[in-house]
């Protein structure tokens, strides 16, 4: 899957018509005559959906993500087929219809795109970011989810050569209508607080092992009184068989309501997260599967708020997935560790913790001392986060989120995990003993290390940065997240800047202003680059009738430095032009008021550094 391109291949323009023919069916949709395209039917009385998912958190239950409106839609009996201006290629193409939505998502019954056709997906008012599939996004086919559509309509499109015989398969099953929170917001992609920490930033180098077992979990609930579909996150976990049998560890309450007899109400989204630190850029790719079996359910009310899921399936051999390893001890000596989750269905992130861990309740119908409690050093948790694993110090998973009062305003908050200890065996009902499925072989063992799900694929070389400003002779760390090892750094032009490699960390020197690319590379020729703008701490340029002031930073300066005062001086000493107690980052000076002449430009900072060039000024 990507994002933006050009449109070069399709044809036609997207009109959304009057629909005239009602599908009595469940009374959830009607089309337009010719079946081009089709609108969910919403009481709009309730279409603008508000859960206070915040005190969710705090009550111990899942983030509510969306109501769900089946669909069930085949691509061989809606839509409409054509050629584009080329006639190279056909097109199908169907219009849905989400009225007054902010956000939604389209789950597929099945999924199929031959090898060089693609799926667009767009907002008839946003071509440009339409996401684009592609048949490496679900190669065996089967079901699949459009996620992240923001509005209140999509366009699918499949485009595919006439050399193409191969036939597509789309089988739309549903649609998420999101809920929006109380403060109008909906849950997904870059949607999570801003103290929410990027598993790839630096936070997360020495757990780039455990984060590929971390999934986002969509569960939902269809019934004639309740469609929803709540949003948590698990753990591909081990077991002492080290047979690779697909456990999912989360929490209990994110089953709240939900029918444990039918597999399909569990969906599973691996590897979502940004590939930097950086949380810009388009959304990212994800593996896809659903189906699962309640193998435990240890409830919250009395219990420890532990499930054990199995995938239906295996997990695919091609998968870069990880089966985390896990500690049922009790062990009061757990002083360090971290939370990798997916607040608010967003892209993965990790929390840290650097204090000793207490035990306690979650409520008081819990066993004595069955539950973890903590409080963060570094990022937070919420709504979404539920079910997430705690790692202790050794990387090994203790617990499962229930719930707490932790957030970005809150760091001090306490949240509160059940222990994998009490799941493991505590129970006084042996039905919700989690051990008969972790130890299958009666090992006895306290402690099991993780699974590579295969040790010999090709590791993603990811860099913490991809971009950095840098002025003249000052220098910065670059972290090598992960890759394949025997690194080597290049920089497309030394006189600029100079990098070297120490391990895992690149140190780059900045010489002279300029910009340059640096490249690195590792052992199985796999390469990113890293692109270093070198500026002047005070930067003076013209451009037409302007003379632009820029004020540059060293990476990652925290009290960054701010334009104070501009002026403008001829050579008989006169002042022009005098700007005071600015607070900018640039300033631009309309020079189309000065005559031909010679001036000079003085800058001053509110850190007290000062720069005075002269300029000659032609119209």
């Amino acid at each position: 899957m990507k994002i933006n391109f050009s449109k070069v291949l399709l044809s036609g323009v997207i009109f959304f018509t009057p629909f005239t023919l009602l599908f009595a069916q469940k009374g959830q949709y009607s089309f337009n005559e010719d079946k081009s395209e089709v609108s969910l039917i919403i009481d709009t009385k309730k279409a603008n959906f508000t859960v206070d998912n915040a005190m969710r958190k705090k009550m111990g239950q899942p983030l509510l993500e969306a109501r769900i409106y089946p669909l069930e839609l085949n691509m061989d009996t809606v839509g409409v087929w054509s050629e584009s201006t080329t006639k190279k290629e056909n097109i199908w193409r169907l219009a849905v219809g989400v009225p007054l939505s902010k956000g939604f998502y389209i789950s597929m019954e099945d999924f199929y795109l031959p090898k060089g056709a693609q799926l667009f997906a767009y907002n008839k008012d946003n071509f440009e970011n339409a996401i684009v599939f592609n048949h490496e996004d679900n190669p065996n086919g089967g079901p699949y989810s459009i996620e992240d559509l923001t509005g209140d309509n999509v366009i699918l499109e499949y485009v595919a050569s006439k050399t193409i015989t191969e036939k597509p398969k789309i089988h739309l099953l549903d649609v998420g209508y999101k809920y929006s929170d109380e403060t109008g917001n909906v849950s997904g992609f870059g949607t999570s607080a801003s103290c929410m920490i990027n598993i790839n930033c630096t936070q997360g180098i020495e757990w780039q092992a455990q984060k590929k077992g971390v999934v986002r979990l969509r569960i939902r609930k269809i019934s004639d009184d309740v469609n929803n579909g709540s949003a948590c996150t698990g753990t591909l976990i081990n077991n002492t068989s080290n047979d690779k049998t697909p456990y999912i560890l989360t929490a209990y309450h994110c089953l709240e309501n939900v029918d444990f007899s039918n597999p399909d109400n569990f969906s599973v989204f691996f590897n979502y997260e940004l590939p930097t630190c950086e949380n810009t850029g388009t959304r990212p790719s994800y593996k896809f599967h659903r189906g699962a079996n309640v193998k435990v359910a240890n409830p919250i009310s009395g219990g420890s708020d532990g499930v054990l899921l199995q995938l239906t399936g295996t997990i695919p051999e091609d998968w870069d997935v990880y089966f985390n390893g896990w500690d049922r001890s009790n062990a009061n000596n757990v002083t360090s560790g971290a939370i990798i989750h997916h607040p608010q269905g967003d892209v993965k992130k990790i929390t840290l913790y650097n204090k000793a861990l207490t035990s306690g309740q979650w409520d008081n119908t819990s066993p004595q001392n069955s539950f973890w409690i903590v409080s963060y050093s570094e990022g937070s948790t919420e709504k979404g986060s539920s079910g997430s694993s705690i790692f202790n110090q050794n990387g090994l998973v203790i617990g499962t989120l229930t719930g707490g009062n932790s957030s970005c305003s809150a760091s001090t908050a306490f949240d509160f995990y059940g222990k994998l200890w009490y799941h493991w065996d505590k129970s006084s009902d042996a039905n919700l003993h989690m051990n008969k499925y972790l130890d299958p072989i009666n090992s006895g063992q306290t402690v099991l290390v993780g699974l590579h799900n295969n040790p010999n694929l090709d590791e993603e070389l990811i860099l913490a940065k991809s971009n950095i400003n840098l002025i003249p002779n000052s220098s910065t760390t670059i972290n090598i997240l992960s890759g394949n090892g025997d690194y080597v750094i290049a920089s497309s032009d030394n006189n600029i800047a100079t990098a070297e490699l120490s391990g895992n960390v690149i140190t780059v020197k900045a010489i002279k202003r300029g910009t340059a690319e640096l490249t690195v590379t590792d052992k199985k020729g796999k390469s990113k680059k890293v692109t270093l703008y070198v500026q002047n701490n005070i930067d003076i340029s013209a451009k037409d009738s302007n003379i632009l002031i820029n004020i540059y930073n060293e990476e990652g300066e925290e009290d960054a430095d701010k334009i104070k005062q501009v002026r403008v001086i001829n050579l008989d000493a006169d002042v022009l032009y005098n700007k005071k107690n600015l607070d900018e980052s640039n300033h631009t000076i309309d020079m189309s008021l000065f005559r031909n002449s010679i001036y000079i430009i003085q800058v001053k900072t509110k850190k007290g550094t000062t720069k005075a060039e002269k300029i000659l000024w032609q119209k």
